[in-house]
Parts: C-alpha cells; structure tokens; sequence
C-alpha cells in the first residue's frame, strides 16, 4: 500500500429519480459510482462535484454528504488500496451521458428499486442502502441534505 488515499464519488440521480450507475475497467465486472482522488486544497462536496461532472459530461446540482467511511484491501487484485472516502448526491440537468472513455467502460441509469440487484462494490452498496434508507430519497433527491457553495463545513 503506497499512502492512505482520499476519495470522493457522486450518487447521481436524473430528473426522473434514476441512479447512475457505471462500470470501471479497474474494479472488473463490478458496478460502482463516478468518483476519484480529491486534490489538494479542494473541498470535499467540490470534488466530488468535479469528480461526477468529469467522468459522466453531466451538470450537477449538489445536495449534500450520504455517506463516508473507509475501506482497507491489502490483497486487491488490481493494486492494494486504503481509502478514506465521502461519497455526496447530486441531481443531473439531464439524462444524456458523456463518460470518459478513458475511466468509464459502461453507465445506466437504474430505478432505485432495483438498484440493490446490481453486483456493486462493498462501500457503495453500503453508500446505497443508506441513501434509499434516507429522508432524501429515493423518490425526492430533493430533500434531505442541503449544500451551499458559500458553507464551509464541506
């Protein structure tokens, strides 16, 4: 393991309250959630907001955190990791993808009812069930977590 690694993703919904969900060469034949390394002096909510914007071509609206937690895997493999990651909801301007090629091998939008059918990773399944278990969700991303560019508080 070369460092601890600070990892931010967005959980993505349409405006017709579909899930984001996309395929990454790196984690094989598991589903997962746009996301990567946060820079350095970057806030939390911002990177993830980038994160999601980068890799999918979409427009994001933030909302706010749904889950956090790290994850150790010494024997992965594609390459030993230890994340500490924060993983926030966003809603999408539109449905029409963009995925980057280069990090996104697949994407489809998925009713939430069904989205716990799909084989994810550990640490988004969990990201999941506390979403659709929340206020927020899954029938009014709206609600729940609020996010203000000008709040400080990440």
């Amino acid at each position: 393991m070369r460092t601890i690694e600070v990892i931010v993703s967005a959980l993505i919904l349409n405006p017709r309250g579909e899930i984001l969900l996309i395929r990454q060469p790196k984690w094989g034949d598991t589903w997962t959630l746009p996301g990567g390394h946060l820079k350095p002096g970057e806030r939390l909510c911002d990177g993830a907001r980038r994160e999601g914007e980068e890799e999918t071509g979409l427009v994001l609206t933030g909302h706010g955190l749904v889950d956090w937690g790290e994850l150790i895997d010494a024997d992965h493999p594609s390459r030993a990791f230890h994340f500490i990651y924060f993983d926030y909801v966003f809603s999408a301007e539109s449905s029409d993808l963009r995925l980057d090629p280069h990090e996104i091998a697949e994407g489809v939008w998925v009713d939430p009812s069904e989205v716990l059918s799909y084989q994810l990773t550990p640490g988004y399944r969990r990201t999941l069930e506390r979403y659709l278990a929340s206020d927020a969700g899954p029938t009014d991303g709206r609600r729940g977590w609020t996010y203000r560019s000008e709040d400080r508080s990440g």
